[in-house]
């Protein structure tokens, strides 16, 4: 693989035009063109559509995109990484969460990492499932945060709390000084969906199913912090995470849903790596933070070492 090609590609993308990616690498739009067309002759892709005044990202391209980029990034830090061996730091953490635990758990628990350990450098991205775990599963992160369960067998899960449903509900609601809402008190009522294919959706829709009734699903959107935002402009409710609905607490009305829906979440590891001291002191500070939250949570036991040592 040319890395060179794969940098002139990234910076394509990023750009969207061959002026930006040539400035950036000093070389000539036509160089910038050749290097890309090689990479698409050596990964047999097309990635992207050409005409005389633009290049246009392909389904193949921005697939591709995701992927290089990601592996563009890891090749560029091997000078840093380089130093910290030679400097004997070489503790650099790596963090990934979904979106749904990012703001709510592990933003605070980085906070007091950063405290605890000032010169340990940290690095937290955030994915959706299924590319968390594929990263995971390479070990590209030393661990994880996410939603249970975890299918993905090159990972190993170690409980970390249990919530209930919550219905995040417009201030101006008639059922929002209730103790509690039904999903009788929802059917009817405009619903801000998730995607079909997360998890939240899926528990959704089962909330619903056991009832014997179906949502009336106003519209659908990409994530549960936006589906509480969207619930703030009362244009209907959403049903979340504690964790999520927290973030959103000073302008929607948090209820439980009854029959209770229980949802669980884990400290996510590759598969037979034995956690580094620093990676089991982060997890220390996330239980932390779920211990602070308290409200709607509960933390689960869980042994993350595996046999190794913590951080003294």
């Amino acid at each position: 693989m040319n890395v060179k090609a794969l940098r002139a590609f990234c910076l394509v993308m990023r750009h969207g035009n061959l002026v930006g990616a040539s400035e950036d690498m000093n070389l000539s739009q036509p160089a910038v063109s050749r290097l890309i067309s090689g990479l698409e002759a050596s990964l047999r892709l097309t990635l992207f559509h050409r005409d005389k005044r633009s290049l246009r990202p392909t389904y193949q391209g921005r697939a591709f995109f995701r992927e290089a980029s990601r592996i563009l990034s890891g090749i560029e830090r091997l000078p840093d990484i380089a130093r910290e061996i030679d400097s004997g730091r070489n503790e650099h953490l790596r963090v990934v969460a979904m979106s749904r635990m990012a703001n709510t758990v592990a933003a605070p628990a980085a906070g007091l990492f950063a405290r605890r350990y000032p010169d340990v450098p940290l690095t937290i991205e955030m994915y959706h499932r299924r590319d968390m775990e594929r990263w995971l599963a390479r070990r590209e992160f030393d661990l994880g945060l996410e939603p249970l369960p975890v299918d993905n067998p090159g990972l190993r899960v170690t409980p970390l709390c249990r919530g209930t449903a919550v219905a995040v509900i417009p201030e101006g609601w008639d059922i929002a000084r209730q103790d509690s809402v039904t999903i009788e008190d929802l059917a009817s009522r405009p619903l801000i969906a998730l995607m079909p294919d997360t998890l939240l959706q899926g528990q959704t829709d089962a909330m619903f199913a056991n009832a014997g009734l179906q949502a009336t699903t106003r519209m659908r959107v990409s994530s549960s912090a936006l589906a509480c935002s969207l619930a703030g402009e009362a244009l209907g409710y959403a049903i979340t995470d504690p964790f999520t609905a927290n973030l959103h607490r000073d302008r929607v009305i948090e209820l439980p849903v009854e029959p209770a829906f229980r949802m669980d979440f884990g400290v996510v590891w590759p598969l037979d790596t034995e956690p580094t001291p620093t990676a089991l002191a982060f997890s220390d500070c996330v239980r932390d933070v779920v211990r602070r939250i308290g409200r709607g949570v509960i933390l689960l036991d869980g042994d993350d070492s595996a046999g190794a040592d913590r951080r003294s």
